[in-house]
């Protein structure tokens, strides 16, 4: 489709847009008014009827206050005399007053007089049932001199317009001797004389009886919002009804009225607005065509020209043309641009090509294989190295993840999401010369995050891979030797300890001088051998220990008990070498702690050579404090010293087996670097872990935490 059929289609589109907005306009405002002017009017004649209801009860009242008012009748209502009887209440007088019901009631709610009638067929009838229920529940009696009552109350044969007043001698003048009460029922004869009176159509339903649905919505309406004028509803077309509520002497809604008119007003405003609507078409149209012709001649028929040269251009390839058009406006502006850029596009080419040159010397200059590959795993293009080891080409690459299916039909480039994770996928290759190379692949993504392309790249690494499987035989000849080593040491630990615990256990029975007297000398070197030989026997342990950690031998011994109890026994067996060095200790352990459930032994070992470190360590009359706390599953402990600290350049030494700090930290604090190696392996047995915070200067914190449950 060409610009012109475009712009006609455009123009008139939007005429007609516009007509159309003009027309819902001015529907909706004209049709607004007339729709208000109509409910306005009908609300105004609604209440033209409601006046007349209430004319027709402020004439009953007045009947009421003359007859309640008279002397005559107060003291017929305290004497019940029969000549008032005779000479005031006739067969007529109801018909005469154009009432249904006339009541005397005294003070004490006793109806003492009444006369019912039907003003229709002149008979008269029974006072209704629901009215003298309503007078003995004493809903329709006066209590004070200035009660008055009126309202519409149900009955079993409609609804009855009540007026009540209270009998009083004179003109209000004295107690109330009771009340009297007038009655009309508002009936179908009533409605139509109302009808004659109002020129309109009347309808009337009561709350106990089923009401159609526009009754049942007004009513609705009337009761839910409160509002001071009459609902208004349309019925039909050309109908509109207004509603009123008629309420009984207390104010609450009995029944409801209304009243039908036609709708001259609204159907007056739909003709106007006929004649508005082939106005609007009518100016569209002719405006719409004038526009169009102007638009073609000063601007559709530059743009063909416009489009025609690049057409031009494109089917013969040649971006040297230059575009001419005359004029000095945004066309005119537009084929300089168009000249500029053809320009722009040329020089492209030419710096495409140069690019394109340099990139392909570069990928075949390089020894290691590169290829490109469609999402469906085809080739796009290969470098030289790839070309030369062309079984490399038949490996087929792992595709990488994707969100999306692979492609069932290779022939077809199936369109991927990009992979969250874009890393490189490996694999490995061996050739037909025996070579090792490892091929690498990665997703090319656009800016949508769709996988256009798939890169391969190719190293050779079959030196590399021999390297490695040496070193893993290394590794394997290794944990041989390391395990074989362990054996020994368990082995020679356990000979050993044999000829140390006789060497101990004489030299302690010569320093108590079972076997006779020793001088000063001898009693020092039996002690230093005692000592010594202690301290071997400990050394021996620990490198059996070690040794069953190792070689996986070492078995916990698990039991329940609590951690304050532990930490005694500790501080007692280390109390003397604590004091010779002025150190106090301090525990810290948190309420309601449970009992551990763990190896006993192990765990006073672990506690025991951190409070002991922390004893060596630190300066004299420090304090060495010890703090446990339940953390979540764990019980935490944590050993902190006041002493010389640890560099951060020396943590990683710490929990390394026969490492100390430095040589000259070996000479002032003599150990041999097991201690905390063996501590660490017993708390990762217990499924625990432990690390510290130190600085150099400023004192050490082991803490280690362990299950309070072993599963």
């Amino acid at each position: 489709m060409d610009v012109s059929k475009k712009i006609v289609i455009v123009i008139f589109t939007m005429f007609a847009l516009l007509t159309v907005l003009l027309i819902v306009a001015s529907y909706t405002i004209l049709l607004s008014s007339f729709s208000n002017l109509e409910a306005e009017d009908t609300t105004k004649n609604t209440e033209k009827i409601e006046q007349a209801i209430a004319w027709e009860a402020l004439s009953i009242d007045r009947t009421a206050r003359d007859w309640a008012y008279w002397d005559d009748t107060y003291d017929f209502v305290n004497t019940l005399s029969p000549e008032y009887i005779e000479s005031n209440l006739e067969e007529n007088t109801l018909y005469d007053l154009d009432l249904n019901v006339m009541l005397f009631v005294n003070k004490s709610g006793v109806m003492v007089h009444s006369m019912s009638v039907d003003l229709v067929n002149e008979t008269n009838v029974p006072v209704p049932t629901g009215l003298l229920e309503q007078i003995d529940s004493r809903l329709l009696t006066n209590g004070k001199n200035t009660d008055y009552i009126q309202g519409v109350i149900l009955l079993e044969k409609g609804p009855m317009l009540i007026v009540g007043r209270p009998i009083l001698p004179g003109f209000e003048d004295g107690p109330s001797a009771g009340t009297l009460i007038l009655g009309k029922y508002i009936d179908s004869f009533y409605i139509s004389l109302l009808e004659e009176r109002t020129q309109s159509s009347l309808s009337l339903y009561t709350l106990n009886e089923e009401m159609p649905q526009d009754f049942q919505d007004a009513l609705d309406e009337a009761v839910s919002e409160d509002r001071s004028k009459s609902p208004v509803e349309i019925l039909e077309n050309n109908k509109v009804a207004g509603y009123f509520i008629m309420r009984d002497p207390a104010g609450n809604p009995v029944a409801l009225m209304r009243s039908e008119y036609p709708r001259e007003l609204y159907a007056q405003g739909k003709k106007t607005l006929i004649y508005i609507y082939g106005f609007l078409l009518l100016s569209g149209i002719v405006i719409g065509t004038a526009t169009k012709f102007s638009l073609d001649r000063l601007l559709v028929s530059r743009l063909i020209a416009i489009d025609s040269f690049l057409e031009k251009v494109k089917r013969e390839n040649d971006t040297s043309k230059q575009l001419e058009v005359e004029g000095d406006d945004e066309i005119h502006r537009l084929s300089k641009g168009i000249n500029e850029m053809l320009s722009s596009i040329r020089i492209a080419e030419q710096e495409l090509k140069s690019r394109e040159y340099e990139k392909k010397f570069i990928l075949d200059s390089l020894e290691e294989i590169v290829v490109l590959r469609d999402p469906n795993l085809n080739i796009l293009w290969a470098n030289q190295a790839a070309l030369k080891n062309k079984d490399l080409l038949t490996v087929e690459a792992k595709e990488p993840a994707s969100d999306s299916p692979s492609a069932a039909d290779k022939g077809v480039i199936q369109k991927s999401r990009c992979p969250q994770s874009s890393n490189w996928t490996d694999q490995e290759f061996t050739s037909s010369e025996g070579k090792t190379w490892i091929i690498r692949s990665k997703p090319v993504c656009d800016e949508k995050g769709d996988t256009f392309a798939i890169l391969e790249t190719g190293v050779e690494i079959t030196e590399r891979k021999n390297y490695e499987i040496e070193l893993f035989h290394a590794k394997q000849d290794a944990e041989v030797a390391n395990h074989t080593k362990s054996e020994f040491l368990a082995n020679m630990s356990h000979e050993l300890r044999t000829p140390l615990n006789s060497i101990i256990g004489f030299s302690d029975l010569l320093y108590e001088k079972v076997y006779g007297e020793l001088n000063v000398k001898q009693l020092k070197a039996v002690g230093n051998i005692s000592s010594s030989g202690k301290n071997l026997l400990n050394l021996i342990n620990e490198i059996l220990d070690l040794s069953k950690v190792e070689s996986g031998s070492f078995e916990l011994h698990y039991s329940t008990f609590w951690i304050a109890e532990l930490f005694a026994e500790v501080r007692d067996m280390l109390f003397p070498f604590a004091s010779s060095k002025g150190i106090k200790m301090e525990l810290e352990i948190e309420n309601n702690l449970p009992r551990v459930s763990a190896d006993r032994e192990r765990i006073m070992q672990v506690l025991s050579n951190l409070m002991t470190n922390a004893v060596k360590f630190s300066n004299e009359n420090g304090c060495v404090r010890v703090k446990a706390t339940q953390n979540n599953d764990f019980i935490q402990i944590a050993v902190s010293d006041e002493g010389i600290g640890i560099a951060a350049a020396d943590h990683d030494k710490l929990f390394k087996p026969f490492s100390q700090l430095d040589s000259s930290s070996s000479k002032k604090y003599p150990g041999t670097g097991l201690g905390l190696a063996l501590v660490k392996e017993i708390v990762q047995l217990h499924n625990g872990s432990i690390w510290f915070e130190s600085e150099a200067g400023k004192g050490s914190t082991f803490v280690f935490s362990i299950p309070l449950k072993q599963e």
